[in-house]
């Protein structure tokens, strides 16, 4: 199921886009004026700031100085519409700039900003963030990332995780929707949507009905960049409010509604459309809105552009989330996600498989699937005392998927004319061999409470969750497979392929189970250090275990411009529910166990300019590690280290521009037992570098692009036996594993490029984008699959995949 290939060049939406583009040249109509609300608030306790000075200085003309009220609120009226930069200044914080903010016609510009308190060991540190100033304890290499800066990402496609591309230790390879981090798998990331564990983040990922190895964790994100405030990523040593995952921590904000003036949004592009309100709501004063709405269908985008073989992606993402202020010291949010998809691989996409070479059928699957993904969640915040904050939250999150997975044979018909595909109604077919079923329930109450003791910060929190599974597999006949490892079980060992029966592989695993965790956080500082000390508790009730994670760090301000950060502690990663379900004597699966120890250096150089250095090591123990593909089987036999550094020189936002390079080293290594040989893990890069940056060459035109290289990944090293099935019988091949990653494929790398073009038009702002993935149709040597009826193994060819479009604001 791979549809987001290449794409051959779209002369024809290139022409029809272009007059709309030139007709802004023939305008002369500009914006007129625009608010800007800016709301300064103490990062710690979540207090206003009073008396904050705040300098406003636009790209052109004379900055302007003003200072917030006593309750930390600014407003300024009558902005002219363009880019802006906002400095905010208080004796007791540290200084944080706002470099981007854009002032819209006839429209107020609500900023919420956090400062951090400056430590008394330094005499100032200026802090200059994409959004907001980070807790100076997290570790060197937490990214925040605002809206602006996700919208202007290169080769995105309005995604907002390949909008993460980039960061210093992850890698994204564009053929999926979703990253690896320090050679860690797309799926041990943990990712929260406001404060949520919401896993089921993205569209087409690997069905629990396929057999194949798993590989990149799905092919296109829920969220549209725009339907994010803020992002925060932080590639390890994260404190213990968060749990389930060890690869990296993800954090995503849904935006909230514009509280002053409503706003629409309509996107048109090549795969489908996209609309949007945010504004005031209606009927309550104080209650904000956002809606989205997203429906794509890539079957007709393939079809257009003669890539016909991939099959029939379809998708819809609606999200919903109020806000309401319940006096002052009261917040109510809530979120609903829905976000079904549907993907059918029909005889007319086998058949258009062959366009390298007529004849050459290179995927003979046939699929029918369709999921219903939804998360409800109710969140309270209250202010308690002076400087205390308490959360509460409460949801519900369900995933309901449903496939089917068949073959066609298209090469057992005679075909008279050379080069002719056979007729539909000729091609045997075996529909329906192997059907699916996965269904999550989830239930969960979340409580956290921050507040200031006699020693610092201290926060605690609950978390209680009600998880409930069904999942079956269903295998209508035997199946015989050409692609194996050497020690999966045949009934004949000379056998050169393997068979898939009823037996090995029906399973329906059934299982209700509530989990809950306990923790604790204390912070303190001491001169120029910051310490902080915790611990988290897990009841797993699936494996029947305790489990107690200790975890601290230490910052030390060296002087204003080097913060020194030190981070350790455990992490248990929880086996995935459909290992679980794979078969009856998975049910047992432990959970993995990461020690992480990481330390990091953080330099300014002038006001805009940071360096980043952050060695780290993992030691891993307990990991999930498969016995027998045919029988699913798996265990907790394996062990590993993986160590590394991740490096960065960010030039941050300023005078219109940015940029940033980095390079991260890893090596990841595992074993599958004590005794047996280690090899190179699964997603172990050894290289990674990155180069990119954003232009705002005026408010009108936005250029950016991003170019990167990376190591191959591991690969098995393997032999090809010929005409397996016997004299007599269709010609086939088979490729039998022989060692477990000790090759590896060829580098992979791929240019990027995103250019954005604004005219305002009374009150309405119209945007032309392009957005290049893989400018330069480099191909992805990792993305290759075995051809049964040739011996090959296909390489996908890489080409440019351009998504154009026009985005409409009033």
């Amino acid at each position: 199921m791979m549809f987001h290939q290449p794409i051959n060049p779209l002369h024809r939406f290139t022409r029809a886009l272009l007059p709309l583009i030139l007709a802004g040249y023939v305008s002369n109509t500009y914006a007129d004026t625009g608010k800007i609300r800016l709301t300064v608030i103490d990062a710690t306790t979540q207090r206003p700031i009073p008396n904050a000075a705040i300098t406003i200085v636009p790209r052109t003309g004379k900055a302007t100085e003003t200072r917030a009220n006593e309750q930390g609120i600014l407003q300024v009226d009558t902005l002219d519409a363009g880019l802006y930069t906002l400095l905010i200044n208080h004796p007791n914080y540290q200084p944080v700039r706002l470099p981007r903010v854009r002032v819209l016609d006839n429209k107020t510009t609500p900023i919420e900003t956090k400062l951090a308190g400056v430590s008394t060991g330094v005499e100032e540190l200026l802090v200059v963030r994409k959004t907001m100033a980070g807790n100076p304890l997290n570790p060197a290499g937490t990214s925040f990332i605002d809206q602006e800066a996700l919208n202007s990402a290169a080769g995105s496609g309005s995604d907002v995780l390949r909008s993460l591309d980039g960061l210093p230790g992850l890698f994204g390879d564009g053929e999926f929707s979703s990253f690896t981090v320090r050679g860690n798998g797309p799926r041990d990331n943990l990712i929260l949507v406001d404060g949520i564990p919401f896993d089921k983040v993205v569209h087409f990922s690997d069905s629990f009905g396929e057999l194949e190895e798993i590989e990149g964790g799905g092919r296109y994100s829920v969220f549209a960049p725009n339907t994010i405030a803020t992002a925060e990523f932080q590639p390890g040593g994260w404190n213990p409010a968060y749990g389930g995952r060890a690869g990296s921590l993800l954090k995503l904000n849904v935006a909230e509604g514009n509280p002053d003036t409503p706003s629409y949004r309509a996107r048109l592009d090549i795969a489908g459309i996209e609309i949007g309100y945010d504004g005031p709501s209606g009927f309550h004063d104080q209650t904000s809105i956002l809606f989205s709405a997203r429906n794509y269908d890539f079957g007709r985008l393939f079809e257009t552009i003669g890539l016909d073989d991939i099959g029939t992606p379809k998708l819809t993402d609606v999200i919903f989330k109020s806000t309401s202020e319940l006096g002052d010291n009261d917040q109510l949010s809530f979120l609903a996600i829905y976000a079904p998809e549907e993907y059918q691989r029909a005889l007319d996409n086998v058949l258009a498989s062959d366009e390298d070479e007529p004849g050459n059928y290179e995927d003979v699957e046939l699929v029918d699937s369709e999921a219903d993904n939804s998360l409800i969640a109710l969140t309270w915040t209250r202010l308690i005392g002076s400087d205390g904050e308490l959360t509460n939250q409460i949801y519900m999150r369900n995933y309901d998927e449903r496939s089917t997975t068949g073959e066609a044979y298209p090469d057992l018909v005679d075909v008279d004319l050379e080069g002719m595909d056979p007729p539909l109604d000729t091609i045997p077919v075996r529909n329906n061999i192997l059907r699916s079923e996965a269904e999550e329930k989830e239930l969960g109450l979340q409580t956290d409470i921050e507040i200031n003791n006699r020693f610092g910060r201290l926060s605690s929190g609950l978390r209680i969750t009600q998880v409930d599974l069904a999942f079956s597999l269903n295998l209508a006949d035997e199946w015989i497979r050409y692609t194996y490892d050497q020690n999966d079980y045949r009934v004949n060992p000379e056998q050169k392929y393997v068979v898939l029966t009823p037996e090995a592989i029906n399973n329906r695993y059934t299982q209700t189970e509530t989990n809950y965790a306990l923790y604790a956080n204390q912070e303190f500082t001491l001169g120029d250090w910051s310490f902080r000390a915790g611990a988290r508790y897990d009841r797993d009730n699936f494996s029947n275990k305790d489990l107690v994670s200790p975890r601290a760090g230490a910052t030390w301000l060296f002087n204003n411009k080097l913060r020194i950060t030190t981070t350790a502690g455990r992490y248990f990663q929880s086996p995935r529910f459909n290992d679980r379900a794979s078969d009856a004597n998975n049910n047992q699966l432990e959970n993995e166990v990461i020690d992480q120890f990481s330390i990091g250096f953080a330099y300014r150089w002038d006001n805009n300019i940071e360096l980043l250095v952050e060695p780290y090591y993992q030691d891993l123990h307990n990991l999930v590690v498969k016995g027998d593909s045919v029988n699913q089987t798996l265990g907790n036999t394996g062990e590993g280290k993986s160590y590394g550094v991740d490096t960065g020189i960010t030039r941050l936002f300023d005078n219109g521009w940015s940029a940033s390079i980095n390079y991260s080293y890893n090596d990841a290594r595992v074993r599958d037992y004590p005794s047996a040989t280690e090899y190179d893990a699964d997603f172990n890069r050894p290289h990674i570098v990155s180069i990119g940056g954003v232009w705002e060459i005026n408010q009108r035109w936005k250029l950016s692009s991003r170019w990167k290289w990376a190591s191959g990944k591991p690969n098995d090293a393997y032999i090809i036996h010929s005409n397996v099935l016997g004299d007599g019988q269709p010609l086939r091949y088979s490729r039998e594993t022989i060692a477990t990653n000790t090759d590896r494929y060829d580098s992979y790398s791929s240019l990027n490029f995103r250019a954005d073009y604004l005219r305002t038009f009374g009150q309405t702002n119209v945007i032309a984008f392009i957005d290049v993935i893989n400018v330069l149709g480099s191909e992805n040597p990792g993305n290759s699959d075995f051809n049964e009826r040739t011996g090959i193994e296909e390489i996908e060819e890489g080409e440019a995949f351009p998504i154009i479009g026009l985005m409409f604001e009033w």
